[in-house]
């Protein structure tokens, strides 16, 4: 249990994280009789989501395992971090990249990319994602194949459009069309079935990090589609045996690979919005 007690020679006897605790009705609670906050959490129901921690203005709250915490001041009003139409134009420039530099990431920069995809909200604070990253080349190009022998050979529907398109072609010459060369393949995967909504919201996490590093990154739907149905090439050529919920490339953008301008995107059919002044 990652929230352990409160450090009483700290503690103002304030009772926010009562109510930082679902609105005082979780476990966190003021013990009336001794006249301060206990946590009492007999049946597990502590989510680990830290909200008490992090509105604790006294740091009274003893844990363990949560890994590190982040103070800054702007955090009580992230307005004050960016503007909305800074943000606007930063997520909207972000382009599927499927032309990459012979260059690989460092450790640090990628470390970078990960500690954002563990920021990203999961469903009840639960948080059992797992990420693999291939970054040898040989293992990349057999990955890749290994995809599109799949897609050649197969007689199903899903993957008709890609045959039609040629693959065996691109497959007999060598073309990768499926990571496309990239230098980094990143998958996330695990047992929890909650995770097939948790992944792409931490990927997209990701990949804005990496855009924000000058990386470029891109979607691998169509891997992700292969390896979910072909366990033996997921677990024989990559060694993941649990469930894969998202796969993307990361790298540096070719020097060539410029944009001008943003494309046009239409706007969400909307209900409701008529109703609001």
């Amino acid at each position: 249990m990652p929230i352990i007690g409160i450090d009483y020679e700290k503690c103002n006897n304030c009772q926010i994280c009562v109510d930082a605790c679902y609105g005082g009705t979780g476990c966190l609670k003021l013990d009336t009789e001794q006249n301060k906050i206990i946590f009492d959490d007999p049946k597990n129901l502590c989510y680990s989501c830290g909200y008490c921690v992090s509105r604790c203005s006294a740091e009274a709250i003893l844990y363990v395992d949560m890994g590190e915490m982040q103070a800054f001041g702007e955090a009580q009003d992230p307005s004050t971090l960016i503007s909305y139409e800074t943000l606007h134009k930063f997520m909207s420039s972000k382009r599927s990249m499927r032309g990459f530099k012979n260059k690989k990431i460092s450790r640090n920069e990628m470390k970078k990319v990960l500690n954002s995809i563990k920021y990203a909200p999961t469903g009840a604070n639960i948080r059992t994602l797992r990420c693999t990253i291939i970054s040898d080349d040989e293992k990349i190009k057999k990955l890749s194949e290994a995809i599109m022998d799949i897609i050649i050979s197969s007689n199903t529907p899903d993957y008709k459009a890609y045959r039609d398109e040629g693959y065996k072609q691109y497959r007999d010459q060598g073309i990768d069309r499926i990571f496309f060369e990239a230098p980094h393949v990143m998958i996330i995967h695990s047992d929890n079935s909650g995770d097939a909504m948790n992944a792409p919201i931490g990927l997209t996490y990701g990949m804005l990090s990496a855009q924000s590093l000058g990386l470029g990154s891109c979607w691998i739907g169509l891997a992700h589609r292969v390896l979910t149905s072909n366990k033996e090439v997921q677990e024989k050529l990559i060694g993941i045996q649990d469930k894969i919920w998202g796969v993307i490339t990361l790298g540096y953008p070719h020097d060539d690979r410029k944009y001008y301008r943003v494309p046009p995107r239409p706007d969400l059919k909307t209900k409701g919005l008529e109703d609001l002044a």
